[in-house]
């Protein structure tokens, strides 16, 4: 089966439709996202983590493809779907995963999955068949996310959760997560080596979340919206700008 084939089978998940991700597409590794709806733009809201509006106006919902109308309202569908149909959802997801990991063990590949792509939803103990969630189902395919419920923790091994900045984390709490081997995105304007004291790595190398070394900041430039808004000299406090790099 081509790549092209398996996207047309699938109802949730997208593959090799990110730029990022591709970029962390070789050597055996292949990625999925599924993209929702982002904050309360279907009705729904997604996001209890959402901090601002500034955070809202930001978001990679808005960044890509995302941009385009036939994109937005597709899912929208999906976000719909999960709230008012969660039966039909999990059901779609479930054969999508399996579509997935039958490709990538054909193929020889590592599937990564991630199933927020621009949501901030919990899976975990979200009964899909069997008696178990996603990540007991699909021990075979590594899972990740970003999210920005601090409190919200992983015990699977096949489920990586990486934390992140809103304009309204404080440093100290960037620092606590990070003294505790937890890893924390950062969105900047240029991504430095070092901020506040703590390693920086350059998170846009690729998306492979659960392959980076532990207890550093994931530093993320400005896309979409927040972009502009920095080109116009608007600062919301989502984007650290590079004079506030030390």
């Amino acid at each position: 089966m081509k790549l092209s084939t398996l996207n047309s089978k699938l109802n949730l998940l997208s593959v090799g439709t990110n730029s990022k991700t591709s970029k962390g597409d070789k050597d055996n590794n292949l990625t999925a996202i599924m993209y929702l709806s982002s904050s309360d733009t279907s009705g729904y809201d997604v996001c209890a983590g959402a901090s601002t509006p500034a955070c809202k106006q930001e978001c990679l919902l808005w960044a890509g493809r995302g941009q385009m109308t036939s994109v937005q309202e597709a899912r929208k569908r999906k976000t719909v779907m999960f709230f008012e149909d969660q039966p039909k959802f999990l059901e779609y997801l479930y054969n999508d995963l399996n579509l997935f990991r039958n490709f990538c063990l054909e193929n020889n590949l590592q599937g990564f999955v991630r199933l927020n792509g621009t949501s901030d939803l919990n899976f975990i103990n979200l009964i899909v068949k069997e008696c178990k969630d996603i990540f007991q189902l699909y021990p075979e395919i590594q899972f990740y996310d970003y999210t920005k419920i601090y409190d919200r923790e992983s015990s699977y091994a096949n489920y990586y959760l990486l934390y992140s900045k809103s304009e309204l984390t404080t440093v100290d709490q960037v620092k606590d997560l990070v003294s505790n081997g937890k890893n924390v995105s950062v969105v900047f304007e240029s991504v430095p080596a070092n901020w506040e004291g703590i390693e920086v790595i350059d998170g846009d190398e690729s998306d492979l979340r659960p392959l980076d070394k532990s207890g550093v900041v994931v530093g993320l430039r400005a896309k979409g919206i927040a972009k502009l808004n920095l080109k116009k000299g608007i600062q919301s406090g989502f984007v650290i700008p590079f004079l506030n790099v030390s």
